[in-house]
C-alpha cells in the first residue's frame, strides 16, 4: 500500500497517511484542518489581474475531496511566479515566512500555467522527508 508523507500547516507535525483513499484531512497531534488536500482538487475559480507594469497577482480556488476549501495565491512578473500564501478554510499560512508548506499540486500548477504562468517558486518551500 502507498504512503503518503504529510506535513501539518500549523504545527509542523510530520506523518504518514497509509492507503489509497484520501486521508482524513486533519492533524492527528494538533486536530488542525490546515493540512495538504485529501484526495483529487477540483478548481472552482481563478481569478487574475493584471496591471500596467506588467504585474499580476492570481488566486486558486479548490476543493479537496472533504469539501475543504483552499486557495494559493501567486504573485507573477510575465510568466514567472512566487507562492505568496495558502488558504485552508480562511486560515492564511504565508509562505514567504512557512517551512511547513508544500509545493503546488499538479492541478494547481496546472490552472496557474493556464493564466500563463509557468515557473511558481516554491522552492524555499518545506517538503517532508
Amino acid at each position: 500500500m502507498p504512503i503518503e508523507l504529510l506535513r501539518c500547516y500549523d504545527c509542523g507535525n510530520e506523518y504518514g497517511h497509509i492507503g489509497t483513499a484520501p486521508h482524513p484531512g486533519r492533524c492527528p497531534a494538533c486536530g488542525s484542518m490546515c493540512v495538504p488536500p485529501a484526495g483529487a482538487l477540483t478548481v472552482v475559480d481563478r481569478p487574475f489581474w493584471r496591471s500596467a507594469n506588467g504585474l499580476s497577482k492570481a488566486r486558486i480556488r479548490a476543493v479537496d475531496a472533504h469539501e475543504r476549501q483552499f486557495v494559493w495565491e501567486v504573485a507573477a512578473r510575465g510568466s514567472r511566479g512566487t507562492l505568496v500564501a495558502v488558504e485552508v478554510d480562511g486560515v492564511r499560512i504565508d509562505a514567504r515566512g512557512s517551512d511547513r508548506l508544500t509545493p503546488l499540486p499538479a492541478a494547481i500548477e496546472g490552472a496557474v500555467g493556464e493564466l500563463g504562468v509557468s515557473d511558481v517558486e516554491t522552492s524555499r518551500l518545506g517538503q517532508p522527508e
